[in-house]
């Protein structure tokens, strides 16, 4: 979640109605929204990953305002053309493929848009663009700007400019290494021989993104058309930022303008702010939420979402979605929305209308007897995170990157993958307890996923591990020799000639059926200190089915 701080007057004007601080959380939290804090002129609110639209005052006030019924329905938003375009080039595509920009007209630049719109930017960057890896905003001052734009990558000391803050032309390379934005986001371009560039027409330079714009374009309190330019390296991501930003705008009275970005054959309007269609039967939103709501209260709940409702034919509605909510994928999000528009405090629990008898699965109560198993030769169970990231489960522990189940759009980059192995995570939780007592000695009972011929392939596994400076693979051994005697299991130990995640010659392959099910060993001096774990560490791994 982000916590963000917003005006209390500032979004009261957006809700359009006088609120008293404890129907203000009420409606907040009835949003999902966990309130931080209230005081007299600032709400701090958790805002959760899948409603960016609500990070600044303009999307949470709109949203409250739909609730309370101030203002139901559909809130349409649109662009007029401009004329602008923007041209990229080949160059940036293997360091910041996709832009998107767009012109708002008629800014009013007072003290409430300039914090909003600033924190909205913010927190933008540090969730849906990742710190700026993934999405990167920049505002610039239209009216010194001379269009068409080229988007284009340069080498390191090509292209000098004044950037933001400065007196003197600096050259990309310079402002990596010196300038306090440069070394705080210059890791993004990291690797890169060319930095990508924003120039109009005379060849001046607009921006270096994700790093700075130039001074000569900044915005000062005399603005009154805007240049906003969202770069990044996911096309979705970029214009579902840009979206959220003109809407606020828009909300503020200004007029947007889209602008024409030509990818060589293909040109993309941008931001396209056309409403989301879907049908929606009423017998699956009842059927989702176990209720017995009828057209009219489900269009009436919809309604208090921000959703355009219409009774098309019986038993569905033509539901029109504003283009700024992006966790819109299917009927079950709209489901969602009626189930928090009724109140979850309203649904009342109810037994299932059928008997059965439960109890406990076979794979279930094999892992309790492991568990047992295992805190009887003093092991302490852990719970690790199944969702980890590439440097977790390959960089760090030295393994050659191969085929794994990676998400396709996550929320942050700490967990973009699901773990192919468990030993990491293990790692990890010894880096971060490395101040205790030793010996340390941990274990897991979960789950890892691999791809066999293109398809996923969950595995439960038994992983352990021992950290002190008197552990050795005989140790070891002697816990997987256990472990396979009070399982009754048969294995064979066959010598590993090559694993980078242990020391040479200090790791066994362990095999049973004549296939191989697991590892165990002394973990390599390297991936040690790569994790950060300052004394010898001992593991095993092995699949349980």
């Amino acid at each position: 979640m982000a916590v963000v701080a917003i005006d209390k007057k500032d979004l009261l004007a957006f809700v359009g109605k006088a609120l008293d601080d404890g129907e203000l959380a009420r409606l907040v939290t009835d949003l999902g929204m966990p309130v931080e804090k209230i005081t007299e002129s600032e709400v701090q609110v958790d805002i959760t990953p899948n409603r960016p639209d609500m990070f600044s005052a303009e999307g949470l006030g709109r949203a409250i305002s739909s609730l309370a019924g101030i203002k139901t329905g559909l809130r349409n938003y649109s662009a007029t053309d401009s004329g602008v375009s923007v041209s990229v080039e080949r160059s940036v595509k293997k360091v910041r493929p996709y832009i998107a920009a767009a012109i708002a007209r008629n800014v009013k630049m007072d003290d409430a848009l300039v914090k909003s719109l600033v924190a909205l930017q913010e927190k933008l960057h540090d969730t849906l663009g990742r710190r700026r890896r993934k999405v990167a905003i920049g505002f610039t001052d239209f009216n010194k700007l001379k269009p068409p734009f080229t988007y284009k990558a340069v080498k390191p000391d090509e292209s000098p400019f004044i950037p933001l803050g400065q007196s003197e032309p600096w050259t990309p390379a310079r402002i990596l290494k010196e300038l306090k934005q440069g070394q705080d986001y210059g890791y993004i371009l990291e690797g890169h021989g060319q930095y990508p560039l924003i120039c109009d027409s005379e060849g001046n330079v607009i921006a270096l993104p994700p790093i700075i714009t130039a001074e000569m374009v900044k915005i000062t309190p005399s603005t009154r058309d805007v240049f906003i330019d969202v770069t990044g390296t996911s096309q979705h991501a970029v214009h579902e930022c840009l979206k959220i930003i003109c809407c606020a705008l828009a909300d503020r009275g200004a007029q947007i303008q889209s602008v024409n970005i030509n990818y060589g054959k293909k040109t993309l309007t941008t931001p396209d702010l056309s409403p989301l269609k879907t049908m929606l039967p009423i017998r699956t939103v009842n059927k989702i939420l176990g209720m017995d709501f009828t057209t009219e209260q489900i269009k009436e709940y919809l309604e208090r979402m921000g959703h355009g409702v219409e009774i098309k034919e019986k038993g569905k509605l033509s539901v029109v979605s504003p283009t700024y909510r992006n966790d819109i994928f299917q009927e079950i999000d709209l489901a969602e929305d009626v189930a928090i528009a009724f109140g979850y405090n309203n649904f009342e629990p109810i037994l299932p209308q059928f008997s059965s008898i439960g109890k406990r699965s076979p794979s279930d109560v094999r892992a309790g007897l492991i568990r047992d198993l295992m805190i009887g030769f003093g092991f302490t169970e852990v719970l690790a995170p199944y969702i980890t990231n590439r440097a977790t489960n390959f960089e760090k522990p030295m393994l050659g990157e191969h085929p794994a189940i990676h998400i396709k759009n996550p929320l942050t980059e700490n967990f973009t993958m699901f773990r192919s192995w468990c030993i990491p995570s293990l790692l990890e939780i010894l880096a971060a307890s490395k101040d205790q007592k030793m010996p340390q000695k941990i274990f897991e009972v979960g789950h890892a996923a691999i791809l066999v011929d293109g398809k996923p392939v969950e595995q439960e596994k038994l992983a352990a591990a021992i950290c002190d400076p008197k552990t050795s693979f005989n140790e070891m051994r002697s816990i997987v020799e256990g472990v396979a005697y009070e399982l009754g299991l048969k294995l064979e130990f066959a010598g590993l000639d090559s694993h980078p995640t242990f020391i040479p010659g200090r790791a066994v392959e362990i095999i049973m059926d004549g296939k191989p099910i697991g590892v165990f060993g002394e973990i390599h001096p390297q991936v040690l200190n790569n994790f950060g774990i300052e004394q010898p560490v001992t593991a095993f791994e092995l699949k349980l089915a």
